[in-house]
């Protein structure tokens, strides 16, 4: 593979092997005790007394300034440390042999630590700069070492894939180091704080700077990146034009705690952002992550973690993969024992009639149940309030007729109470009454009462009592039809009432058509009697 080099250098005088470290002398400092503790070959300190013009080694006077070349300076092998860790990772040891990774474990030269999914890793090292490790990284440790006691530490690693923010801190002396390598770049910085993102698919690197400046090479040219500005390198190209970081989101956590376990996260759409970014820790600082993942919209569904006090931030992503400036705030969650789903009945039915059943599912965490069922929905004078072991209840003692609101919470075997589900509404309501229908104009208009708003009417007529010979079955809108077609033998017609919401009541009285009668019989025996009567 052909590899893209990348750097990203703090902006500072370039490092020459000519350079000098600067020594404050403290009180009590000797020239010998100080060429022991930092000089590859003690012996030089009379090298130092005298490009120094030291009068008397011995005797230093306190804030003095010693020129020391560091080519002078010993250099030895330092270490760092996982000062922090969330869920799991594995240490690789440079001799291959693996381990868990525990808070605590000394980092050397030459291991390798690889982050496992939802985990990340907080490494410190000798110098204080600090390094947060996402989820799916994997670090190998190519350098790491000191020079004397100067405070001078180069510190280089290989970012094989994956996701680092680092708060690397200022340089002590000229000598300081710290390079981040990946499969395309370098990325060389001090003083400063910044994301770098890997992607293992593509090998292209974004960088967005928060404090500090750099500069970025690429294979085809360079950039100064300011803080506020972020860049992407692809292999074998020259960064893009540095792009200003999208601004904060507008985020407001309210209330809190979060008791909701349905409720989501809120923020204001930032502009010309692709999808965002979001982020869970435990301390404000985000030393390690606990939770993160990548919303298409500004909004988001509550993390699943268990109870506590919280960070949250979240940032938007330009169209190139750069992510913005975060909005943190606090966030308290108090989700446990989550609340049951609930079956029965189905949220804004109306239940003609019949007593409520409410019925809900069995939630893991409860070993009881909290019912409650309120006539409004902010439930401060509920009519019922029960602890129960079942998943189900009898509320016979509601009224026959009204809107009502319910709820349920899981209780778990400590007696925590933990939030309320989604709260369920319906409707109690009396059994519409069947219509009357009469026959009019000799039996062609049949009506009945004209019902309530929005109620329709079910109309059958049919040559059966049992209406399995259906003549016409019609939903109307009107109280009344009209037959137009005549008739030969008894029909049977019946009507019920259809609810706005479909339900249909009971059927009304069975009413009977009749054909119309036939007089002709009797019109031929009138004209056959005035026959023989004019005999």
């Amino acid at each position: 593979m052909r590899y893209l080099l990348l750097c990203l250098t703090f902006l500072l005088a370039p490092v020459s092997q000519a350079s000098d470290w600067i020594f404050v002398v403290n009180k009590d400092d000797t020239l010998w005790g100080f060429s022991q503790d930092n000089l590859k070959d003690v012996n030089r300190w009379k090298d130092l007394q005298r490009i120094n013009n030291i009068a008397d080694p011995k005797r230093l006077l306190p804030g003095t300034r010693i020129r020391v070349p560091l080519d002078w300076i010993k250099e030895q092998t330092s270490k760092a440390e996982v000062v922090a860790l969330v869920g799991s990772a594995t240490y690789i040891h440079q001799d291959e042999i693996e381990k868990p990774l525990r808070a605590g474990d000394q980092i050397r030269l030459g291991d390798e630590v690889v982050i496992s999914a939802g985990s990340s890793a907080s490494i410190r090292f000798a110098d204080g700069t600090q390094i947060t490790l996402h989820e799916n990284s994997h670090v190998r440790f190519n350098y790491l070492s000191q020079y004397g006691e100067s405070g001078m530490v180069d510190t280089r690693f290989r970012l094989e894939r994956g996701r680092v923010d680092t708060r690397a801190k200022p340089a002590v002396g000229k000598a300081s180091r710290f390079e981040i390598q990946t499969p395309s770049a370098t990325a060389a910085v001090r003083g400063t704080s910044f994301r770098t993102t890997l992607k293992e698919s593509d090998n292209i690197s974004r960088i967005e700077v928060l404090e500090g400046a750099v500069a970025v090479a690429g294979t085809g040219g360079q950039r100064k990146i300011a803080a506020g500005y972020g860049t992407r390198v692809e292999p074998n190209k020259a960064p893009v034009r540095p792009k200003k970081l999208l601004p904060a989101p507008e985020f407001d956590l309210t209330p809190s705690p979060v008791r909701e376990a349905h409720r989501l996260l809120h923020w204001q759409a930032v502009e010309a952002a692709s999808h965002y970014r979001l982020e869970l820790s435990t301390t404000s600082s985000f030393e390690t992550i606990i939770w993160a993942r990548d919303a298409e919209q500004a909004k988001s569904a509550l993390p699943d973690v268990p109870d506590g006090e919280y960070f949250i931030r979240v940032r938007g992503v330009d169209a190139l993969g750069i992510e913005g400036f975060s909005s943190t705030r606090p966030l308290t969650l108090d989700l446990h024992p989550s609340p049951p789903f609930s079956l029965a009945p189905t949220n804004h039915k109306t239940l003609y009639g019949d007593v409520p059943v409410l019925r809900w599912t069995a939630a893991d965490e409860a070993a009881e149940y909290k019912l409650q069922v309120a006539q409004s929905d902010d439930f401060l004078s509920p009519l019922i309030t029960q602890q129960l072991s079942t998943t189900d209840y009898t509320a016979n003692q509601l009224p026959e007729q009204g809107a009502f609101f319910w709820r349920v919470a899981s209780v778990s075997t400590s007696g925590e109470q933990g939030p309320f589900g989604i709260t369920q509404q319906f409707r109690r309501s009396p059994i519409p009454n069947a219509p009357e229908a009469s026959v009019e104009q000799e039996g062609k208009r049949i009506s009945w009462g004209a019902g309530e708003k929005d109620q329709r009417f079910q109309l059958q007529v049919a040559t059966d009592e049992d209406f399995a010979e259906l003549v016409s079955d019609q939903i109307l809108q009107s109280h009344s039809w009209h037959m137009d077609e005549e008739i030969n033998q008894v029909h049977y017609l019946r009507v019920r009432v259809i609810e706005p919401d479909g339900f249909a009541g009971p059927w009304g009285a069975l009413q009977r058509l009749y054909p119309p009668q036939d007089y002709d019989w009797l019109k031929m025996i009138g004209f056959g009697i005035l026959g023989v009567m004019l005999l």
